[in-house]
């Protein structure tokens, strides 16, 4: 089924309350430059630590959606989005992925 996927823009992967995005140093970089900030800039206010301690994470709203979701479901910073969301859902899926993405 993943290879029919065609994404419906409706948000709902940058929803998922708990859900985290690491990013590579490699993002970051990448993600910084894209947001005209410094790398240390990004990290401290764009960043946290994952639950497990081994990588940063992409912070999220209060509701748990993605900082980056916009009002109409686009992704700010979507040419340079971390390869957990642009590999999404065809080289990872996560057990709640099919109950929560209409498209699949």
């Amino acid at each position: 089924m993943k290879g029919d996927f065609q994404c419906r823009r409706c948000g709902a992967c940058c929803r998922i309350k708990d859900g985290i995005v690491r990013v590579s140093d490699a993002e970051v970089v990448r993600i910084a430059a894209f947001l005209g900030m410094g790398e240390a800039e990004f990290i401290e206010r764009e960043t946290e630590l994952a639950p497990d301690r081994k990588s940063l994470m992409l912070r999220s709203r209060p509701d748990g959606s993605c900082a980056y979701l916009t009002a109409d479901n686009l992704c700010r910073i979507n040419p340079v989005k971390p390869d957990k969301c642009s590999t999404f859902p065809f080289e990872w899926t996560n057990p709640d992925s099919y109950s929560v993405c209409p498209a699949l």
